[in-house]
């Protein structure tokens, strides 16, 4: 930490004992960064002298848009990071003066933070390994960033002073260990629990956190197959894996009303298996809601054949499917009607 490279200035002091930044610890904290306008003689001390880069208080485009967490020992991508925050205690706030030749990889890091805000800005189910990629190439730094002010430091790298502030350290061992961390051994054993746990929240009526639960399994399960050769008998079990996960899926968006992604995912599980029962029975269900009633004819009668032990819940479905065909000829007619008084008058 010591040297002219980085210089270190405590605006708010923490509280404690100085946490155990062991590999395996956990640090949550928030960082803002400020580029200044000269830098001829020194880092200025007026505010008004810097222009902002970057800030996890900031949401996208303009930073992460939440906490930021790292790993201690996990070869986080922007090193003189790691290295500040081991000089802090909990609810420490303060600010580094961080020489350019120690953040060469800071432009590109925090682009890959600002598009994992954006993915989970529009998809609030979006899952992203990130914090700890530990380099880029040089064909990826030539592209720019597609964010003004960090393909400005790209162009022209420049010291940054950039300011910490420590949430929480946790120990090694004391908190769920994230997809990255994990060997293929332990994410597989993972998925399974995930699983679990999901269906346990689903008993207990916490649907949209057993969405949660399932969503992450799958994500997952994903980064394990992209080791295998599709069509390979390993990949082939791994695939299989995901057909639990979509059915309990497509029952939890039945029940909280979200039809489309019932039928999606009702989909994805009869892509596996095309005589599912369950996933033909929701299929139908999601399609009737939707009113694409002869598409869910055909899952039915499809269902017919696979199961004819289900005839009476498949019967209470067709006449639903009767009813809603008389309910939209009854509305075309209406229309029909009505534009021809229009058109009269």
């Amino acid at each position: 930490m010591a040297g002219p490279k980085v210089v270190k200035t405590t605006l708010n002091a923490g509280k404690g004992k100085m946490p155990d930044y062991a590999d395996g610890a956990k640090a949550i904290f928030h960082y803002e960064v400020w580029k200044p306008k000269e830098w001829k003689e020194g880092m200025p001390t007026n505010r008004d002298d810097y222009t902002h880069v970057d800030s996890s208080r900031r949401d996208y485009p303009h930073g992460y848009g939440a906490p930021m967490e790292i790993v201690f020992g996990k070869k986080f991508a922007i090193v003189v990071f790691e290295n500040c925050l081991r000089s802090m205690h909990e609810g420490e706030r303060s600010q580094f003066d961080v020489e350019a030749s120690e953040l060469y990889s800071f432009p590109m890091t925090a682009k890959k933070l600002r598009d994992i805000a954006k993915a989970r800005s529009s998809d609030p189910h979006h899952h992203h390994e990130h914090h700890h990629e530990s380099h880029m190439c040089a064909a990826a730094l030539a592209g720019g960033t597609g964010y003004p002010e960090l393909d400005d430091l790209l162009k022209e790298p420049a010291p940054l002073r950039i300011i910490f502030e420590v949430l929480k350290v946790i120990p090694p061992g004391s908190y769920e260990a994230e997809s990255w961390q994990l060997n293929a051994d332990e994410k597989l054993k993972s998925v399974e629990e995930y699983r679990l746990n999901g269906n346990q929240l689903f008993k207990e009526g916490k649907i949209v956190e057993a969405i949660d639960k399932y969503r992450e399994a799958l994500g997952r399960l994903d980064t394990l197959l992209l080791r295998e050769k599709p069509g390979d008998e390993e990949w082939n079990v791994l695939d299989n894996k995901n057909i639990a996960l979509y059915l309990n899926l497509s029952q939890c968006y039945l029940k909280v009303g979200d039809m489309c992604e019932a039928e999606q995912t009702a989909t994805e599980v009869l892509d596996r298996d095309e005589n599912n029962e369950k996933a033909l029975y929701r299929r139908a269900k999601a399609r009737i809601a939707r009113w694409n009633l002869d598409e869910a004819e055909t899952d039915l009668s499809h269902l017919l054949v696979v199961s004819p032990s289900m005839a009476e819940m498949i019967e209470i479905e067709r006449k639903l499917i009767v009813e809603k065909r008389k309910e939209k000829e009854k509305s075309q007619k209406n229309t029909a009607k009505n534009m021809m008084k229009a058109l009269g008058s």
